[in-house]
């Protein structure tokens, strides 16, 4: 089986499952966190219409469209199974919707649009050129594209911390690794060649972050205890380290210490 169908069987599999683990108190903080990002690079005063690549179950759009009164959008995805969810979760939108069954290197739509999302698309797309050329062709002049990816210095860290050495030789050779037995294999980035190759497709970076810089998941794995768990820490004290985070994910010199990587461009 090759990477495509092991990506699209686990989509497809998690399908049901996938907004509820997101709850889960350490993706919680990491999706807030986003968020904050996201609403800040859409305006209010004009009509939007976004695109959105790897959509997903269309949590993204959902908070977006029921924020944003200004925002259309179209959703792609090539799981069935995960457009479903999208589906039944945006039929209150209706026209303010249209979502699109394609696997993002066939995509062919006839127009351009304000901001281009691809969200945690990086880690199951084997080519990041590819995704970004891909992203560029459809942002219009002057738009927002907001591009999510997993930090190759945690995918190292984190595999260090576990033990498994030829995870971390995957990881440092190749760009590819696991982080858990439940998860297809990852590609990971570091926050300046993504920021290269945005520039390479015409898009200037305006933002770019690690989120979350101080809260980080697996370090409690290497304990004898969980008594000090994230979940537990986060789950006692969540409004006071969500605003911590928000202050330090605004430092770029700690872009290398954050699980996933983040670049805001404009298309010049």
């Amino acid at each position: 089986m090759g990477e495509k169908e092991i990506v699209l069987k686990h989509f497809d599999n998690i399908s049901t499952k996938y907004d509820e683990n997101n709850k889960k108190v350490y993706w919680k903080l990491a999706d807030d966190l986003l968020w904050e990002i996201i609403k800040k690079h859409i305006p209010k005063e004009k009509p939007i219409v976004f695109l959105e690549l790897g959509a997903g179950t269309g949590e993204w759009a959902y908070k977006i469209l029921r924020e944003f009164d200004n925002t259309r959008c179209v959703l792609v995805d090539f799981s069935d199974n995960m457009l479903n969810q999208a589906k039944q979760k945006l039929s209150k939108f209706k026209k303010r919707v249209k979502i699109v069954n394609s696997d993002i290197n066939d995509l062919k739509l006839d127009e351009q649009f304000d901001i281009v999302l691809n969200i945690y698309v990086l880690p199951f797309f084997c080519n990041a050129d590819q995704l970004i050329k891909i992203v560029s062709s459809y942002l219009k002049s002057g738009g927002i594209s907001i591009s999510v990816g997993e930090n190759f210095y945690n995918g190292l860290a984190l595999n260090i911390l576990k033990g498994n050495t030829c995870e971390v030789k995957l990881v440092i050779n190749n760009n590819t690794g696991s982080l858990s037995q439940y998860v297809p294999k990852l590609h990971f980035n570091k926050i300046d060649e993504l920021e290269r190759i945005h520039k390479q497709y015409g898009i200037e970076s305006i933002f770019k972050c690690g989120y979350p810089v101080i809260s980080l998941i697996g370090v409690e794995e290497t304990l004898t205890s969980n008594k000090y768990s994230i979940s537990k820490i986060l789950t006692d004290d969540y409004d006071y380290i969500f605003n911590i985070e928000k202050q330090y994910i605004q430092d770029e010199k700690l872009c290398n210490r954050g699980k996933y990587i983040c670049i805001v461009g404009v298309k010049v």
